[in-house]
């Protein structure tokens, strides 16, 4: 039986084939390692820049400051005293689609300890309870 490919030049050819996939498999390597470090460093820098952040300030919670607020969003508190945690705040029906603005609004202003937002009736009407420092 006759050969086509002598034994030698399938060494060589092989040798060449491993040196191509090796060429390609360590530029894709080294490329995945450039990706990853820059990554690694825009990660480092975003985290310096969020340390350097001013402190953000919000104003103490008080009586009059918490009704203002209500008021902006048409809301008539059922109760607001002022105990140990805070400022606390019972509302009672608040619609759904009111809500997500007015926790907006009470994180941007004030520290918000504890939120309480009940709905026993299934229609998307709330009774809530906030406590604000």
């Amino acid at each position: 039986m006759r050969r086509y490919i002598s034994k030698r030049l399938l060494y060589v050819l092989s040798l060449v084939f491993s040196c191509v996939i090796l060429f390609y498999g360590m530029s894709f390597l080294m490329d995945t390692k450039e990706a990853l470090t820059r990554e690694y460093f825009r990660h480092k820098e975003f985290l310096f820049l969020l340390r350097s952040l001013p402190p953000l300030v919000k104003e103490p919670a008080t009586e009059d400051g918490v009704i203002a607020l209500f008021s902006e969003h048409r809301l008539k508190p059922e109760r607001v005293y002022v105990s140990e945690g805070g400022v606390e705040v019972v509302l009672g029906e608040i619609t759904w689609s009111s809500l997500p603005r007015l926790v907006r609004d009470l994180e941007r202003r004030f520290e918000v300890v504890k939120f309480s937002a009940v709905d026993n009736t299934g229609k998307g009407v709330f009774k809530v309870r906030v406590v604000l420092r």
